[in-house]
């Protein structure tokens, strides 16, 4: 099965590429790369928004390990035009890298989502959770939850 933890991982293995591929260096000066997001868009009959904040950081110690790591927090509403409906989606995720000599040798994996539909019936809320986490070729845990009533 596809999950969203399968492609959590599959960008998180991407930003760890970029990051080795890139030329070793400290961390900015404030520590992190940061990216707020606020962005809408209204259609014709529903208007979208996305808010929240996307954290990266990379160091390199002296040792010769790479240290990735990637954080976001944010929310996707969707609502229609006349109020009807709505839905509400809150995101966190976490991920993070340690990388010697090339390879990968800890990485782990955080996904949390929240859904709050609202409509004439009232208001349902679902969540989901997955979490993994594997140092070398053994894995500590892979788990998932999901509840939707």
């Amino acid at each position: 099965m596809f999950t969203k933890r399968t492609t959590l991982i599959g960008a998180t293995l991407a930003f760890a590429a970029a990051a080795l591929a890139a030329p070793a260096q400290a961390a900015s000066s404030s520590g992190a790369d940061v990216t707020k997001i606020n962005e809408c868009t209204a259609y014709s009959e529903v208007q979208t928004c996305r808010t929240g904040i996307v954290v990266s950081h990379h160091v390199s110690t002296p040792s010769g390990i790479e240290s990735s790591s990637s954080s976001s927090n944010y929310t996707d509403a969707l609502s229609s035009n006349d109020g009807s409906t709505s839905t509400t989606i809150s995101t966190q995720t976490h991920s993070h890298f340690l990388v010697r000599d090339g390879q990968v040798f800890e990485m782990g994996q955080h996904y949390r989502e929240q859904t709050t539909l609202t409509g004439p019936d009232g208001t349902r809320q679902c969540w989901e959770r997955e979490d993994s986490h594997q140092v070398g070729n053994s894995v500590q845990y892979d788990r998932e939850a999901h509840y939707c009533p």
